[in-house]
């Protein structure tokens, strides 16, 4: 491993962690800004607040289902059901929810952390086919909007997380590992090797642009929602 890799994936790391904390944060101040706005109405349920939030964050969920979809289907695990639609359930909400075949430990922690790297793999898409910035306001818009909703359900469920604590330490052993014996292991020296390196570096600095680029979004929404809910 490269020290330029290494601090890559210290850069994805750290970043992906600042977008868990903005986005509960944000995703707690809609959800208050809302209930103020709503708890003068006639009629007035909280479950109404839900399913705005629910709306709000539908391509985001949408994402997020897809994530474990497909990656339950290329591990062959048979999906029983999908949803991508809000559900209440015993007094909570579920934005999406997909049913699955849990056969090993190993698939389910897959299966679990694939919203993360679908995220990871749509701000690639982006970036590789150089679709923000645009010329169409319009498509700026919707692109900053869909980027927002993404990255805020890039660990939803608490599910989602106990897998993540699963895999994290495991990937930091190997990075640490293979950053320590890499001087005395020849093969790192051969082409493909240095090929497949050079492949996750472009990858990771097309990534962490767009991870900042969230960062920057979420930032930005907090002091808006900030603002609004003393405004109210």
């Amino acid at each position: 491993m490269t020290k330029s890799l290494f601090l890559l994936l210290t850069l994805l790391f750290i970043q992906s962690t600042t977008i868990f904390f903005l986005s509960r944060q944000n995703i707690k101040q809609l959800f208050f800004i809302f209930k103020k706005i709503l708890s003068h109405k006639k009629n007035y349920h909280q479950k109404t607040i839900y399913k705005i939030i629910s709306l709000i964050f539908l391509p985001g969920t949408i994402i997020h289902e897809l994530s474990h979809f497909f990656v339950a289907i290329v591990l062959f695990l048979p999906v029983k059901d999908i949803q991508i639609f809000p559900k209440f359930e015993e007094g909570q909400i579920k934005l999406g929810q997909v049913f699955y075949v849990k056969k090993d430990f190993l698939r389910g922690i897959l299966v679990g952390v694939a919203p993360f790297f679908g995220a990871l793999f749509l701000f690639f898409g982006l970036s590789f086919f150089n679709l923000f910035p645009n010329e169409s306001l319009g498509i700026n818009i919707f692109l900053l909007y869909l980027i927002f909703t993404v990255s805020s359900l890039m660990f939803s469920s608490k599910q989602d997380l106990v897998d993540i604590g699963y895999l994290i330490p495991f990937l930091l052993f190997l990075l640490i590992i293979g950053y320590i014996f890499q001087p005395f292991i020849p093969s790192f020296n051969l082409s493909y090797f240095k090929n497949i390196i050079a492949g996750l570096e472009f990858f990771l600095t097309n990534v962490n642009y767009y991870l900042f680029l969230s960062i920057l979004i979420h930032v930005f929404l907090m002091g808006i929602f900030f603002l609004v809910d003393r405004k109210i």
